[in-house]
C-alpha cells in the first residue's frame, strides 16, 4: 500500500527520490530548464540576427563610399579620326571621384529604425526562451509525477500480490483466487499506463533537452500557492516577453515612420575630377553637384509616410489588444487554479485518507476472518484509482501554476521550491 507520507510536507506532494537512486541521468529543474535553453538553436540564431541589426543600424551612420570615375570623354568614332586618342582636341583621359552626401538626419532616423528592429528582435528572444521554459517545466512535470504515479501503483500491486500469494497458500476458495488475479491484472494494466506516461515524458525533455533523462531529481516547486500575489501577477503582465515584444514592434513601427518622414530631404552628390588631353592642348578640371528633386512628394514621400504612419497606429492598437488578451488569459487560468487546487486538496485530504483507512480496517478485519475478500478488493481497487486521481488532479494544478507563473517575467532559477519532507 501507499504509505502516508504521500500526504506530508502540506499541501505539496513529497518527492521520495533518494539521492542514493539517481542515476547519471535523474536531473533537477533547473538543471533541465538550463539544458533546454542551452539545446535550442532558435536563441542563437535570435542573437545573431540581433547582431546582425546592429551592425546595420552602425552601417547606417555612415557616408556611401567615395567612387571613382575613370574614362574617355569624347572619343572619335567616325571618320576622319576614328578610334584615335590624340587627333581630336575635344578627346580627354578623365579621372574623378565622386561622393553622395546623405543627410545626417536621414541617416539617424535609418539607423534608429534599424536598432528598433534589433531590439525587436532581442525582445522575440525572451519570448522564445518563456516558452521553452514553460514546456520544459511541463515534461519535467510530467516525468516526476508520472514516476511517483508509477511507484504507487507498484506499491499497491506488490500488497495485493502478496495477499494472492497467501491466498494461493491457503484454503482459499477458488472464486477469491480469480477475484485476486483479477484485481492484480487491474492494477497491472494501471502500472503499464503509468509507464507510458513515464516514457512519454522522457521522450519529450529529450526532445527539448538532447538528453537521455531517465529520472528527476531535487525538489519540486511549490505548486499549492500562486507564483506571486494576484494584484502582482496582474501588475507583471506588462513586463511579459510577448508585451515587451510588442511594444519594440509598435517602437519599431514609429521609428520606420520617422524614418520615412524625412525621406524628402534630398541627398546631395560631389565629383571632383580631372582631365588630360592631348600633347600641346590644356588639361581639364572639373567639379560637378547632383541634387535629388523631390517632386510629385504629395504623390511619392507623403504616401510612404502616412503608410509607415498607419502601421504605427496599428502597432499599439495591437498592443493594447495582447494586453488585454493576456488579462482575460490570467483571470480563466487563475479560475483553473483554483478549480484544479480545491479537487486535489480534496483528494490529499478527505478522499485518500478516508480510503487508506478503510482499506487499513477491512485488513484487519480480513486477517481475524470477519470480512470480506470482495469488499477488501474493492476498497484497494477505489484507493489505486483515488491515489491515480490525487496525481492526475496535481497534473492539473501543475499545469496551470506552469501556466501562470510564464505570465510573468521571472529568472529560471527563481522558482520556488519545496524542500520539507
Amino acid at each position: 500500500m501507499l504509505t502516508h507520507r504521500l500526504q506530508q510536507a502540506g499541501y505539496a506532494l513529497p518527492w521520495l527520490f533518494g539521492c542514493a537512486i539517481f542515476t547519471a541521468q535523474s536531473t533537477t529543474l533547473d538543471q533541465t530548464l538550463a539544458a533546454a535553453e542551452q539545446y535550442l538553436a532558435e536563441i542563437s540564431a535570435n542573437h545573431h540576427q540581433v547582431n546582425a541589426l546592429n551592425n546595420m543600424a552602425d552601417s547606417a551612420m555612415q557616408l556611401p563610399a567615395p567612387k571613382l570615375k575613370v574614362g574617355i570623354e569624347n572619343f572619335p568614332v567616325s571618320d576622319p579620326n576614328a578610334h584615335r586618342f590624340t587627333r581630336s582636341d575635344m578627346t580627354m583621359q578623365r579621372v574623378g571621384i565622386m561622393q553622395d552626401y546623405v543627410s545626417s538626419t536621414k541617416r539617424e532616423r535609418k539607423s534608429d529604425a534599424i536598432r528598433a528592429e534589433a531590439r525587436k528582435a532581442e525582445a522575440n528572444q525572451d519570448v522564445i526562451r518563456t516558452a521553452l521554459q514553460r514546456e520544459a517545466l511541463l515534461a519535467w512535470f510530467d516525468l516526476a509525477l508520472g514516476q511517483h504515479a508509477q511507484e504507487a501503483i507498484e506499491r499497491l500491486l506488490n500488497d495485493t500480490q502478496r495477499q494472492l500469494g497467501m491466498q494461493k497458500a491457503g484454503v482459499a476458495s477458488a472464486s477469491s483466487v480469480l477475484a485476486l488475479q483479477l484485481t492484480v491484472n487491474e492494477m497491472k494494466n494501471q502500472l503499464d499506463n503509468a509507464k507510458r506516461d513515464v516514457e512519454v515524458a522522457r521522450s519529450r525533455l529529450k526532445q527539448l533537452t538532447g538528453t537521455d533523462i531517465t529520472r528527476v531529481s531535487g525538489d519540486f516547486p511549490v505548486i499549492t500557492r500562486l507564483p506571486a500575489s494576484q494584484n502582482a501577477l496582474v501588475d507583471a503582465i506588462k513586463q511579459h516577453p510577448e508585451i515587451i515584444q510588442a511594444a519594440r514592434e509598435a517602437d519599431a513601427a514609429k521609428a520606420k515612420s520617422e524614418q520615412s518622414a524625412v525621406a524628402a530631404i534630398p541627398d546631395v552628390g560631389v565629383e571632383v575630377y580631372y582631365g588630360k588631353r592631348a600633347d600641346g592642348l590644356e588639361d581639364m578640371g572639373g567639379v560637378m553637384l547632383t541634387v535629388d528633386l523631390p517632386l510629385f512628394k504629395s504623390r511619392r514621400q507623403d504616401k510612404d509616410y502616412a503608410s509607415d504612419l498607419s502601421r504605427t497606429y496599428e502597432a499599439n492598437d495591437q498592443l493594447i489588444l495582447l494586453t488585454r488578451a493576456h488579462q482575460a488569459a490570467l483571470d480563466a487560468l487563475i479560475a483553473q487554479y483554483q478549480a484544479a487546487k480545491s479537487i486535489y486538496d480534496r483528494q490529499v485530504n478527505e478522499v485518500v485518507p478516508l480510503q487508506r483507512s478503510r482499506l487499513k480496517l477491512l485488513d484487519a478485519e480480513y486477517r481475524t476472518g470477519s470480512g470480506g475478500l470482495a469488499e477488501n478488493l474493492d476498497t484497494r481497487r477505489a484507493l489505486l484509482n483515488s491515489e491515480i486521481e490525487q496525481i492526475n488532479a496535481q497534473k492539473t494544478l501543475a499545469a496551470s501554476w506552469a501556466a501562470i507563473r510564464y505570465l510573468i517575467p521571472q529568472d529560471t532559477k527563481l522558482i520556488p521550491q519545496d524542500t520539507k519532507q
